[in-house]
């Protein structure tokens, strides 16, 4: 469990940096991220995102902050040019 957790996290997290460079602003609902995370990992990567403060949420969208993006660059999960 623990594994898919971990992947499904880095999954949320490079969509989310991905859809915020290229739409800032706008928030994405849980079927916008289905398709890179099954349940229950989905839930538990918004969950810990929310928590730690690297996701915003709105009208239940989500939005990476800057600390979100921040924790995404040094952890890897994007290619930063």
């Amino acid at each position: 469990m623990k594994i898919r957790a971990m992947e499904a996290r880095r999954a949320v997290y490079r969509r989310l940096y991905e859809l915020r460079v290229e739409s800032p602003g706008l928030y994405f609902g849980p079927s916008d991220l289905a398709e890179v995370a099954a349940e229950p990992g989905l839930s538990a990567a918004l969950a810990f995102g929310l928590e730690m403060g690297h996701l915003d949420k709105r009208r239940g969208h989500y939005g990476l902050t800057a600390i979100g993006m921040l924790f995404t660059e040094k952890e890897g999960y994007v290619e930063v040019e």
